[in-house]
């Protein structure tokens, strides 16, 4: 009896001692992949420039590449802006979100979800190093484009409106003063049933009305023709990235002002 309960005994120690260096294995081998994660995989200019379409978008920025292709319906901004940057390196646009302004940090955070590989030949960017300015030559002249519509713009309140389909999405008010944009303000915001107006702060969609008022903000005090930098939103809104009820778009905002114009003087000035 006392030779089986030795045995017994020698059994379970032996098989305690295999478990043990059996676990030591495996953990040593989950600490040495830690420590050497996977290398991101090489990828070249020209496979880069390959994909350079909706259907398949990767892009470059500081040297790593990124494919977006599943993200381009969920981009605040209009789907032009990112394929501009398919197939490209896209440092430059990254970097200036709007002019030396960058991308935020909850943004860098999104994208790393979307890394593929690292761009060959491509230096490790150097801390510190400031962004590429915007070539701002590139961008059309909104007074050219002013010129397009008709009539002559007097100091005065002017309301428009922009309708889709018979449903009324943006209303606004403003003012002409010496030819600079005053007291823009909007009557109506609203799409698909919702009226962005009346949202308490803690609506899932308060964003878009928050966004627009700063559109706003940033048109007050400018001259006339610099509506016109509303095409390009990412330079008007400082957190575009949050952006998460995209619903309404400042091409509207657009529309609704040159209709304004185009009715002419609501108000005359003292009146």
């Amino acid at each position: 009896m006392n030779l089986n309960k030795i045995a017994y005994t020698a059994l379970v120690a032996f098989c305690a001692a295999i478990a043990t260096l059996v676990i030591s294995h495996a953990l040593s081998g989950t600490r040495a992949g830690a420590s050497e994660p996977p290398r991101a995989a090489p990828i070249s200019r020209e496979e880069l420039a390959r994909h350079n379409s909706r259907d398949s978008c990767w892009k470059a920025i500081d040297g790593k590449v990124y494919d977006i292709t599943a993200y381009i319906p969920d981009h605040p901004s209009r789907e032009e802006v990112v394929l501009a940057w398919c197939g490209k390196d896209a440092s430059e646009g990254w970097h200036n979100k709007r002019p030396g302004v960058a991308h935020s940090g909850a943004a860098s955070r999104l994208l790393a979800g979307y890394l593929i590989g690292e761009l060959q030949g491509m230096a490790a960017p150097q801390p510190g190093m400031p962004p590429a300015p915007i070539d701002t030559a590139a961008l059309p002249d909104g007074r050219l484009l002013l010129g397009l519509a008709p009539g002559t713009y007097l100091d005065g309140r002017y309301r428009g409106s922009f309708l889709d389909r018979g449903e009324m999405q943006v209303a606004v008010q403003f003012e002409l003063r010496d030819g600079h944009l005053a007291a823009l303000e909007y009557r109506h915001l609203a799409y698909g049933g919702v009226d962005y107006l009346a949202l308490a702060e803690d609506a899932p969609l308060y964003p878009v009305t928050r966004q627009y008022r700063q559109v706003a903000d940033y048109l007050t005090g400018k001259p006339l023709h610099q509506f016109f930098d509303l095409y390009q939103p990412e330079r008007v809104v400082t957190d575009l990235d949050g952006y998460t009820g995209a619903t309404l778009h400042t091409g509207k905002v657009i529309s609704a002002i040159r209709d304004g114009l185009n009715r002419g003087v609501y108000q005359w000035p003292g009146e």
